[in-house]
C-alpha cells in the first residue's frame, strides 16, 4: 500500500494532469490505484474536479486529447453558475470541452432548500428570505441561509441532509453513470470537494464495498482536496466569506472524518445498496456502474 502522507503532513496522490486553472481535479480510478498500491479501478474512466470556468485554453485541450471527457455532471445551482467571477472583463465565463455533453444535476434542489434548510428557521427570518426573494435580493438570500443554516450545521450534517433529500439528483447521477457510452465521466461542482465527494464517495461505495480499508481508500480521496485547492484557497475564501461563510466554519476545507462520519450515515440506513435502492437506483444500474469502473467487476 503507497504511503499516503508526505513529511509535512500534505496527503498526496498520483501525479496531475498538468492542469493550471482547473483546480482539485484528478482521476479516481489513479487515486484509489496508488492508495492500494494495485489496479482495482480502470483508470482515466471518472474524473472529479473543482469548476471548469477559468479552464485555459491549455487547460481544455488536455480535458479534450489527454483524457477524452464524454460526460461532465456539473453539481453547482444555477446561480452559482451565473455568479462565476471572471478572471479578466474579456474572458468568456464558461469553459467547454469538445465533444462532452454537460448534465446540470444541481446538489441544491428545491425540496432539498424547503426541507432541509428553511424549515430550520424561525418564522421571522423566513419571511425575511421570502421578502428578499420577491425583490430579486439573491446575494442576500444566499447570505441569509449560509449564516443561520448551513454554516451552523457544518460540512457534516449537511451531507446528511443532502442524503435524505437529494435522492433524485443522486439517482440522475447513478442512471448517468451505468451507461457504458457516457465515459470517460467527470464530476464536479464549484470546489470539487463536497457535492462531489458526496457524489463519489457514492459511486465508490457501491464498487469497492464498506470494508475498513476501502472506507480508508476513499478518505484517502477526499482529503486530497485539501492539496488540490491549496492554491487557490484565499481566492475561495474571499467569494465564499460574503456569502456568509467564515473561514473559522471550515467550508473551504476537506474536514477530517467527513468520510468516516458519511459512511456511517448509510450504514444507519442498512448500507449502500439499501440507501441506493431507497433513492431508485436499480440493481442493474449498479451492476453497470461495476462493469464500467472496476478492472474485475465479479
Amino acid at each position: 500500500m503507497a504511503d499516503k502522507d508526505d513529511v509535512d503532513g500534505t496527503r498526496k496522490g498520483p501525479r496531475s494532469l498538468g492542469l493550471t486553472a482547473v483546480h482539485n481535479c484528478r482521476d479516481v480510478g489513479a487515486t484509489i490505484n496508488h492508495y492500494f498500491g494495485k489496479k482495482i479501478m480502470k483508470e482515466g474512466f471518472l474524473f472529479r474536479s473543482g469548476r471548469l470556468d477559468h479552464a485555459t485554453p491549455a487547460d481544455m485541450e488536455i480535458l479534450t486529447l489527454k483524457t477524452h471527457l464524454t460526460t461532465i455532471l456539473d453539481l453547482r445551482t444555477k446561480t452559482e453558475r451565473d455568479r462565476v467571477p471572471t478572471k479578466t472583463p474579456s474572458q468568456n465565463a464558461v469553459a467547454t470541452v469538445s465533444g462532452a455533453k454537460i448534465y446540470h444535476i444541481p446538489y441544491l434542489s428545491d425540496q432539498y432548500t424547503k426541507k432541509a434548510l428553511l424549515s430550520r428557521l424561525p418564522w421571522y427570518r423566513l419571511i425575511q428570505v421570502l421578502l428578499c426573494h420577491i425583490l430579486g435580493f439573491r446575494t442576500t438570500v444566499v447570505w441569509l441561509i449560509s449564516t443561520l443554516v448551513i454554516a451552523p450545521l457544518g460540512l457534516k450534517r449537511i451531507a446528511y441532509e443532502c442524503l435524505r433529500w437529494l435522492k433524485p439528483e443522486i439517482k440522475e447521477t447513478f442512471t448517468i453513470l451505468s451507461e457504458e457510452s457516457n465515459y470517460p465521466a467527470l464530476i464536479h461542482c464549484t470546489q470539487g470537494k463536497d457535492r462531489t465527494g458526496l457524489a463519489t464517495l457514492l459511486v465508490l461505495l457501491t464498487i469497492l464495498g464498506e470494508g475498513d480499508e476501502e472506507v480508508k481508500a476513499m478518505d484517502h480521496d477526499y482529503m486530497l482536496s485539501n492539496d488540490g485547492l491549496k492554491a487557490v484557497r484565499e481566492e475561495m475564501l474571499a467569494e465564499m466569506i460574503p456569502m456568509g461563510y467564515t473561514e473559522e466554519s471550515g467550508f473551504a476545507d476537506a474536514e477530517e472524518g467527513w468520510v468516516e462520519t458519511v459512511v456511517g450515515y448509510i450504514e444507519e440506513e442498512g448500507g449502500i445498496e439499501k440507501y441506493l435502492t431507497s433513492a431508485k437506483v436499480t440493481a442493474e444500474e449498479i451492476r453497470k456502474i461495476r462493469e464500467c469502473l472496476l478492472v474485475n467487476p465479479s
